[in-house]
């Protein structure tokens, strides 16, 4: 589990909440043990220095951080002592440590954390074993920290054999529960870790029907986007309705664009030329690609969110249609799948997925 406790810090008048954990800093002429705070905002602070997980990824990769200095070095415990670093070894690797911390800001946010995530993609599989399904699984239980995936079923008996299982071929041989014993995977074994995720599910959505003063509400998530149709989307479109790429025209600024995707990546940047090749593309894919080469507006990391949002209303308030099949989600949890982007998409924050749940609770009421 996170080796980290509790701390905070003043944003003006606003206090983020944050957690600590102790790492090595090089300081030249020797090392010394430091704390290093990870924040809500995303905020990554150790000593005098101010970055975020990416920085925090280039100082271990430059040495500036470490979990274990060289043997010898000299050392400094900030008044506790001094001398020389002993041989040190770690369970942990820098990737692992900005997993954890990943995972803690998800927390502190309120999110669903890597573990939740693939728990909620695995009740999903269950209830719809296709294979699309399967690989989304896939995808976010890679993104678990490895020393985190024994704990993400919550149950000790399994630790996390069922997913493995899914994740095998049959007759694949994978390391059992105990680490002095491997397993030979089955159909019957796959169906058994099946039914382990389908009666999870179940039990799940019983104790929310008694928990929730003003549901019932729907645990079972739904998984959504990710398909591609070079040649032409269904008609009329299933859940295919919601991807951001579906064709619906959307009006931004006065100007139409052909699907939320074209409008999103053409607004990215302010250079007029770029705009018009954008908006002008044959599908939302080809879109994508052009914007990804275009030079981003100024504070687009800052508005990036908002402007998906108003996006998102549009498109569906022009749509019945597609607002009828936003509706039909009921409460379920929507986890968006784009292989593009972590930041959009279940296998990171899931912005799409809420964002989407969000209008749903909007539409629901007329």
């Amino acid at each position: 589990m996170p080796d980290s406790t509790s701390t905070s810090r003043m944003v003006g008048d606003d206090v983020v909440k944050g957690r600590q954990r102790l790492v090595f800093v090089n300081n030249g002429d020797h090392y010394a043990l430091t704390t290093l705070g990870v924040f809500a905002d995303g905020v990554v602070l150790w000593r005098f220095g101010s970055t975020d997980l990416d920085g925090l990824r280039a100082a271990f990769d430059d040495g500036t951080l470490t979990l274990t200095p060289p043997e010898g070095a000299p050392l400094i415990i900030a008044g506790t002592a001094r001398g020389t670093v002993p041989a040190l070894e770690s369970w942990l690797t820098p990737e692992l440590v900005i997993g954890e911390l990943a995972d803690e800001v998800d927390d502190l946010n309120d999110r669903p954390d890597s573990s939740r995530r693939c728990w909620d993609a695995l009740l999903a599989y269950a209830v719809d074993p296709t294979r699309a399904n399967l690989e989304i699984v896939r995808e976010l239980y890679h993104a678990v920290p490895e020393h985190r995936r024994i704990y993400m079923l919550g149950d000790m008996d399994q630790n996390d054999v069922p997913v493995r299982i899914l994740l095998a071929e049959v007759g694949e041989t994978i390391p059992a529960r105990h680490p002095d014993r491997t397993l030979t995977v089955t159909s019957t074994a796959r169906e058994r870790a099946l039914d382990y995720f389908r009666r999870s599910e179940a039990g799940v959505a019983r104790s929310w029907v008694l928990r929730v003063a003003d549901g019932p509400e729907t645990t079972v998530p739904l998984v959504v986007g990710g398909h591609v149709y070079p040649n032409g989307w269904p008609d009329p479109a299933g859940l295919e309705a919601l991807q951001i790429d579906c064709p619906a025209a959307v009006v931004r600024g006065g100007r139409e664009y052909a699907s939320v995707m074209h409008a999103y990546w053409a607004l990215s940047t302010d250079d007029i030329d770029w705009h018009d090749r954008i908006a002008a593309a044959g599908c939302g894919l080809d879109a994508r690609t052009l914007g990804e080469e275009a030079p981003r507006r100024t504070g687009w990391p800052e508005a990036r969110l908002g402007v998906m949002a108003a996006l998102l209303r549009t498109k569906f308030e022009r749509h019945p249609a597609m607002a009828a099949t936003l509706v039909g989600t009921g409460d379920a949890r929507l986890l968006y799948n784009d292989w593009a982007s972590s930041y959009w998409s279940s296998s990171g924050a899931n912005w799409l997925g809420r964002l989407l749940e969000l209008v749903r609770s909007d539409l629901a009421p007329r």
